[in-house]
């Protein structure tokens, strides 16, 4: 069971968050290991999934925009982790959101989907996106955001390096194609109209819905899948469930919402001398929190919790099914997100920076396979090896031997077992023509992150011991330049490997 969900940094009970309610999470939790130091690759969704998905990093996928196709940017032979299941004699089938789709204007159509992948198919559309998506209130709406942006002298999205293969597709983010017709990155599906409030991708935005949770997109999603399960349920099945919150906007009904209250919600530090700690690329807007209130910046974290809470209650359908179906004996479940999500760190807000909100990623490995039940991994992982670890632990024929990633099954029988394997997270910008690439290297205790060619644009260095919330960048320290050095030449040294191998 694969269980993905849409920007969510670990603010889950069992990782220690005294707020968020996640009963379900908690549940898995106890069944196996929850990494605590996980990371994504790339901040932002279609890089992110690309690589874990094929267990390359991005600079050999090629994938650092919402556009690329990495069909026709790696090789032709290239095994995707559900084809390498599938070549194994599996059943494999997604519902919802695994590759990637524009959130949430793509919902109801197959999104950015690998059709090599899957053998079967699910993209529901609920309530959520054909009612309520006209009801929302802005937290923070998409002018202020894109005027934070600007002023930061950077496009927000990514590098925006297109590969020399890929084709600018002009629906990439709802533009119509040439019927007219809005439709969908594969260029062919019909995409349900824009609400009154456009496009929602971007806005910090919710709604406290009047439809229950059986109307609901993701509510659906788990349904599919469930009903994928109890189909197949003789038989080997590598089955993913892709939830689309607690990606914005932040539209869940709102008996979730009435799980919080206000005054218990709990803004993060901020002093506007962060703005300036490190260099001007790792911020994504230079106007901190998009100019929102106290209250307005209340409102969009009991929003965004609200929705991991709605996220939250799918997963527990999911493992109800497993108990309920008999299959808790030999099924292995799998739970992460494709990237992190600020809520107000250092002035920040969503994703596509390197501060660790943004990188750090929930991952849950429970089940089948993970004798190390309710313990806490506290080694530093990386999404690369998850393709590795399944590979291994359900003993598949033919796994790719140029995966970037190692297993982690010694960690699953052992969470304190040895490992010196940093893990390493990039992100593009773009300054005037030029693409400018970012660089992050997290040990257990440091991160060192380059921005530019020879770190042409600047440099961070934190430590986490002393520094947990990255207020003091240590970058140009004198009494810091040896580890600097150190951790920049493992840095260089794993990234240029990566971009070598997998060719």
């Amino acid at each position: 069971m694969f269980i993905c969900c849409d920007d969510l940094t670990p603010r889950i009970g069992s990782f220690g968050d005294p707020v968020v309610k996640t009963p379900n999470l908690d549940r898995l939790a106890k069944l196996g290991v929850r990494f605590e130091r996980n990371y994504c690759q790339y901040p932002l969704c279609a890089p992110s999934r690309t690589s874990l998905m094929t267990g390359l990093a991005p600079d050999t996928t090629k994938v650092w925009d919402l556009n690329t196709d990495f069909r026709k940017t790696v090789p032709a032979d290239v095994v995707t982790l559900p084809q390498l299941f599938q070549k194994n004699g599996y059943f494999t089938a997604r519902a919802g959101k695994i590759y990637h789709y524009n959130n949430p204007s793509e919902i109801g159509t197959p999104g950015f989907d690998d059709a090599a992948s899957w053998q079967a198919c699910s993209y529901p559309a609920g309530y959520d996106r054909t009612h309520d998506e006209g009801l929302v209130t802005f937290y923070a709406s998409q002018e202020k955001i894109f005027a934070g942006m600007a002023a930061a002298q950077y496009n927000r999205a990514a590098a925006r390096t297109s590969h020399p293969d890929s084709k600018s597709l002009p629906w990439s983010h709802g533009g119509k194609g040439p019927s007219g017709i809005r439709i969908a990155q594969d260029g062919r599906t019909p995409t349900l109209p824009f609400s009154k409030n456009g496009d929602l991708g971007i806005a910090i935005a919710g709604h406290a819905s009047d439809g229950g949770d059986e109307v609901m997109t993701d509510y659906m999603v788990a349904e599919s899948a469930i009903a994928m399960i109890e189909e197949h349920r003789n038989d080997p099945w590598f089955i993913a469930s892709g939830f689309f919150r607690p990606h914005v906007p932040f539209i869940v009904p709102s008996k979730y919402f009435d799980l919080y209250d206000l005054s218990d919600i709990q803004l993060p530090p901020f002093d506007p001398a962060e703005l300036t700690a490190a260099p001007h690329l790792a911020y994504l807007s230079s106007n901190p929190n998009y100019g929102m209130s106290e209250q307005q910046h209340r409102e969009a974290i009991r929003a965004h919790y609200a929705a991991i809470s709605f996220v939250d209650a799918q997963v527990g359908r999911l493992l109800d099914a497993i108990t309920r179906l008999e299959l808790s004996e030999n099924t292995t479940i799998v739970f992460w997100s494709d990237h992190g999500f600020m809520v107000g760190e250092h002035g920040q807000w969503e994703k596509t920076m390197l501060f660790d909100a943004s990188v750090h990623v929930p991952l849950f490995l429970a089940g089948a396979g993970v004798s190390a039940k309710g313990k806490a991994c506290r080694r530093t992982v990386e999404h690369l090896n998850i393709h590795p670890t399944l590979a291994e632990l359900c003993e598949l024929e033919g796994t790719p031997g140029n995966l970037h990633g190692r297993s982690l099954v010694p960690l699953l029988s052992n969470p304190d077992a040895p490992w010196e394997h940093p893990s390493i997270s990039q992100v593009g910008r773009r300054i005037g023509t030029g693409p400018v690439m970012g660089y992050s290297l997290r040990t257990e205790r440091y991160r060192y992150t380059m921005w530019g060619e020879n770190a042409a644009e600047g440099e961070e260095l934190y430590d986490y011991e002393s520094d947990p919330h990255e207020v003091k960048n240590l970058a140009q320290s004198a009494s810091s330049a040896d580890l600097k050095s150190k951790l920049r030449d493992s840095l260089e040294r794993i990234s240029r490997s990566r971009k070598a191998s997998g060719v």
